[in-house]
């Protein structure tokens, strides 16, 4: 630094030969220029861009308000059908309630009619029951009284035979009785009166085999 101080101390005269420089105002003048076109240009393809899309948006604006005026056509149709939906199932219940109403008053009736019923088949199975003991009690009344018919045929017989061989003898108080040499027959018959339902002849048992000895010894 002390050494360019003491190179500074002594007068120094510089001249400069330079050509004359561009003219600025010009260039500026150029470039607002330039600018300008470019801004205007700018400024028409926003200008197009912006309208293009106003007329998207009140297109979609207007097809918007024709969707929501459909929407809404829909919606009060839809509210009409729900509220004739509602009216027909409101009905539907209250035919519902109505046919359960029924429903029970009939199975009411016909559990009545049921047990009516039922007590007509308890009487008629009774009555059958009676019937059929009282079938069982003729059906007995007509063996024995078959078996009677059969002693009785049996008897005949025998009276037949007698009246052949000639001899006879009758015997009352209780029996009959014919002797030939030294043989006698005896029968006798106990009947006991009772109820119709219960009639029961009591028969002493049948001895065929001695009817039909007695009755050969006599023919003999």
């Amino acid at each position: 630094m002390n050494c360019l101080r003491k190179q500074s101390t002594g007068d120094v005269s510089v001249e400069v030969n330079a050509c004359p420089g561009p003219d600025l105002r010009q260039i500026l003048e150029d470039l607002r220029c330039q600018y300008e076109t470019l801004i205007a240009r700018n400024r028409k393809e926003v200008e197009d861009w912006y309208e293009c899309k106003i007329e998207e948006v009140n297109r979609e604006v207007i097809t918007s308000g024709q969707e929501v005026e459909t929407c809404n056509n829909q919606v009060t149709e839809l509210r009409r059908q729900l509220q004739a939906l509602e009216i027909d199932l409101q009905a539907q219940l209250s035919q519902r309630n109505n046919l359960e109403s029924s429903l029970a008053e009939t199975e009411c009736q016909y559990n009545t009619l049921l047990g009516d019923l039922q007590n007509q088949i308890t009487c008629v199975e009774q009555q059958l029951a009676e019937i059929r003991a009282e079938i069982e009690c003729q059906n007995q009344e007509y063996k024995t009284l078959l078996d009677v018919k059969c002693r009785l045929e049996q008897e005949i017989q025998t009276y037949r035979c007698l009246l052949e061989g000639g001899q006879q003898d009758l015997i009352h108080g209780g029996g009959i009785g014919t002797g030939v040499g030294g043989g006698v027959i005896r029968t006798s018959h106990t009947y006991t009166a009772t109820s119709s339902s219960h009639c029961q002849p009591q028969v002493p048992p049948c001895k065929t085999g001695d009817i039909q000895v007695t009755c050969r010894r006599i023919c003999d």
